[in-house]
């Protein structure tokens, strides 16, 4: 069945978005589709003009489309699950003529042969631009060792972030990243020893008692071979409507490695990161 998905999947980006196909469309989603996202309302005919309005905005004057990057980074699925990560490098606000690199995840439900459900990464604050025509894909292999045990990679994600980030526990890092650990994205730094010094900057008060429970458990977590990608919901101030929220989802994407976390993509825009909410007061017990 997850083989199936990503091939429906697939084929919806090849057919409707890589040759500009929006009358395809409903070949791939069904008629109720739900979005998660604040790029788009619900339904198929909705995700049709939506699909059909962006991608003439990335089409130039000569009609021939902007190339996408040939493959994405990579594609997993997870029972009805299928997430996509691109690799779409955007303007660096802070260098004049520099990019970034930043990756772009979606994610779908597939049910019956037909997309039901998609969880976008979209900033309202900073959309992102078209790719360049000659951006490389950054195309990584998806380990497929029989070994891989995706139930505990999942717990180690989840463990990760209830340990190092809810608990503000820098001394947490080495039980959970390699020490060589990449950083695929330039926001963060790289190496066990970076992501101490980053968690202990966040944190200049921590540690705090580790919970029991996740503060804020992830929205989507799936995991295929080596890889977990986790999505969690962090509305953020619309820009459009005074007073009110939009849903963002903020994704990471890891890769494990003999029981630790070894690589690490994020989905957090340089040129607008999220605001984080004030959580409450937590007594150090």
């Amino acid at each position: 069945m997850t083989a199936a998905n990503k091939r429906l999947v697939a084929d919806f980006f090849n057919t409707v978005v890589a040759t500009r196909n929006v009358d395809a469309v409903r070949e791939y989603v069904a008629e109720d589709l739900v979005q998660h996202g604040a790029d788009v309302s619900d339904g198929v005919q909705a995700y049709t003009a939506y699909l059909s309005d962006r991608l003439r905005g990335e089409t130039g004057s000569s009609g021939v489309g902007v190339t996408l990057p040939p493959t994405p980074v990579f594609t997993i699925a997870d029972d009805d699950l299928v997430c996509v990560c691109r690799y779409l490098p955007q303007p660096d606000p802070d260098l004049a003529g520099a990019t970034f690199d930043y990756y772009t995840f979606t994610t779908f439900r597939v049910r019956d042969g037909r997309i039901t459900e998609r969880w976008p990464s979209v900033n309202k604050i900073a959309l992102p631009q078209p790719p360049a025509s000659d951006t490389p894909s950054r195309a990584v292999v998806v380990g497929t060792s029989s070994q891989s045990d995706t139930d505990a990679h999942k717990r180690l994600v989840r463990d990760f972030y209830r340990c190092i980030f809810d608990a503000q526990n820098p001394g947490a890092v080495k039980d959970f990243v390699t020490e060589d650990y990449r950083q695929h994205s330039s926001l963060y730094p790289a190496g066990r020893a970076g992501l101490e010094k980053f968690v202990r900057n966040q944190f200049p008060n921590g540690p705090l008692p580790t919970p029991a429970e996740p503060l804020n458990p992830p929205v989507l977590l799936l995991a295929e071979g080596d890889i977990v990608v986790c999505a969690g919901l962090m509305p953020q101030p619309d820009p459009d409507v005074s007073g009110g929220m939009y849903p963002y989802f903020v994704y990471d994407a890891f890769r494990v490695r003999d029981g630790l976390l070894a690589e690490h993509w994020s989905g957090v825009n340089k040129a607008a990161p999220p605001q984080h909410p004030v959580p409450p007061p937590r007594s150090r017990g």
